[in-house]
Formats: structure tokens, C-alpha cells, sequence
């Protein structure tokens, strides 16, 4: 009874634990919601970040709105030993699935190209996000056209309340 009433006491500890030093340059987005509006000033794009399972992983929830129908996806960030760089997965509600790396570099997080794949057609994509002060970044996304890369969309990402 008494290493369970320790046990019970320990076990929060552990669920918030310090997040990985991987992911310091990206740790400003954890705990927050942030939102944007597309070029076109009709769909919107919201992220929430939080960190799950002690602080090892960065969940990252979005949700489009504004467009003909409801579009949402999750990205798990994890650390990658063997390439020395924090790695992503990303899921969305068509069935659709991306995977990738993230690298700091003079304080912009920039994701090299990435095969988007939703099991019928395929696109590569890159982005690299840029803070705009403590409560804003800058995403600039581009895909992969023949000869080369096109502006897909750029976006202004502001800290929700």
C-alpha cells in the first residue's frame, strides 16, 4: 500500500517533466495556440502545441477553417538519435501523411523538402517559420513545380489568448 500511495505522488513528476533540449529552438510554440489567415483572407490555420509524454515529444493539432470542408492534422515531433535531428510525422483527416526534419538555423526552423503523400497523388513541399517577435513567427511554405520550386502560401502565425 505504501509504494503505491509513493508511486501515486511520484507519477506527476514525471508527466511534466522538463521538454527535451532537442527541441529548444522550437519550445517557444509549446503551451499555446497560434493562428493565421491564408493569402486568400478567407481560410484560417490554427496550431496547438503541447508537449506529451514528459516533455520528449511535441504535438502539434491544426485546424483549417473557412474552406469547402472541415481540414485538420496532427504532427508529432520527436528527437532522432541516429540523425542527430528533430524528425516529424504528420497525419491529417484525408488519409494524408508526411514525414520530415526540422533544422535550427540562425533562428529560423526550416523543413527541407517532404513528400506529401494522401495515397493517390503526391506533392514535396518545404517551409522554413521565423519569429516575428515573442508572439507571432512567419511561415513561408513552397512546393516543388517542374523547374522548380512556387510560393504555395505565406503566413503570419499570432499567439491566441
Amino acid at each position: 500500500m505504501r509504494a503505491l500511495l509513493i508511486l501515486a505522488l511520484l507519477s506527476p513528476l514525471t508527466l511534466h517533466a522538463e521538454p527535451s533540449a532537442h527541441f529548444a529552438p522550437q519550445a517557444f510554440l509549446a503551451g499555446a495556440c497560434w493562428k493565421g489567415t491564408f493569402p486568400d483572407g478567407k481560410r484560417t490555420d490554427e496550431h496547438c502545441y503541447e508537449w506529451v509524454f514528459g516533455g520528449q515529444f511535441l504535438r502539434d493539432r491544426h485546424t483549417v477553417r473557412g474552406g469547402e470542408a472541415p481540414y485538420g492534422g496532427e504532427t508529432i515531433y520527436y528527437w532522432d538519435a541516429e540523425s542527430r535531428l528533430v524528425n516529424y510525422l504528420y497525419f491529417n483527416v484525408l488519409g494524408g501523411h508526411s514525414r520530415g526534419t526540422v533544422t535550427p538555423t540562425d533562428g529560423v526552423l526550416y523543413f527541407p523538402e517532404e513528400k506529401y503523400s494522401d495515397g493517390q497523388a503526391e506533392q514535396i513541399y518545404r517551409s522554413q517559420w521565423r519569429r516575428d517577435g515573442d508572439d507571432a513567427y512567419l511561415v513561408l511554405s513552397e512546393v516543388k513545380v517542374p523547374g522548380g520550386w512556387k510560393e504555395a502560401w505565406r503566413i503570419r502565425m499570432q499567439r491566441q489568448k
